[in-house]
């Protein structure tokens, strides 16, 4: 049996994508760091929708705790599907940002993603299965940015990493998209006047997941390599 691992399972977007998964009766494995009762509740309430899930817990802050969870997951669960939700987030400018702060968030923006899909490209591609990366509206259009300099810097690599890879193993029939939300209703930095983004909402987490689930239809196949922004015009 294959196993479909959302990463950040627990919370927000992962535990929509979580919970959308198991009605549609895929294995969820949900990961979480610290929140182990947020992912026990995601778990039963995926059980609720009659899927089979389990939690597992990773910390991803450093190279040597992510290959530990490696290790630990390709022990017990073969993946099929790997969603790459993980991410942490910092609004500063280049200049205001440190060098452990730069780091910490290609970690957890770049290497982590890379680390996972990598390690998980023998059952990938038993199953032919799927990589889906989040990312960020914007981030196929070069621009200086200012915000959120190292955040948006790490979300471009990522891009570049979704794009080559999935050329690197189409043959393989793995699939490798991302998709790349604006301002979801539960940013921690939604504007306070959200009657002036371009649609007059923020977006949901199911429009997002939807997106996702499109992904990892068996009759959608023929996508790869793609960036799919679920953004209401933000950023165009």
């Amino acid at each position: 049996m294959g196993w479909t691992l959302v990463t950040g399972g627990a919370h927000r977007l992962g535990a929509r994508i979580c919970l959308d998964l198991a009605e549609r009766k895929h294995s969820v494995l949900v990961h979480y760091h610290t929140s182990h009762q947020e992912a026990e509740s995601v778990v039963k309430a995926c059980r609720s929708l009659g899927a089979v899930a389990e939690m597992i817990q990773g910390d991803f802050t450093t190279i040597a705790t992510t290959e530990a969870f490696i290790k630990k997951s390709q022990g017990h669960f073969p993946i099929k599907a790997l969603i790459n939700n993980v991410g942490n987030y910092l609004v500063k400018s280049a200049s205001n940002t440190t060098v452990e702060e730069w780091s910490a968030l290609f970690q957890s923006n770049l290497f982590v993603p890379f680390a996972l899909s990598r390690a998980y490209l023998p059952t990938l591609c038993q199953y032919e299965g799927s990589i889906i990366n989040i990312g960020i509206a914007g981030i196929d259009r070069v621009q200086a940015n200012t915000y959120s300099t190292a955040y948006m810097s790490a979300k471009m690599a990522l891009l570049m990493l979704t794009k080559s890879l999935a050329k690197e193993m189409v043959s393989k029939r793995v699939r490798v998209n991302m998709v790349s939300p604006g301002y979801l209703e539960n940013a921690i930095d939604l504007p306070e006047a959200v009657g002036h983004l371009p649609m007059g909402r923020p977006g949901t987490l199911e429009e997002v997941s939807r997106v996702v689930m499109f992904l990892l239809e068996e009759t959608n196949s023929y996508i790869t390599g793609q960036n799919i922004e679920v953004a209401g015009g933000v950023r165009l």
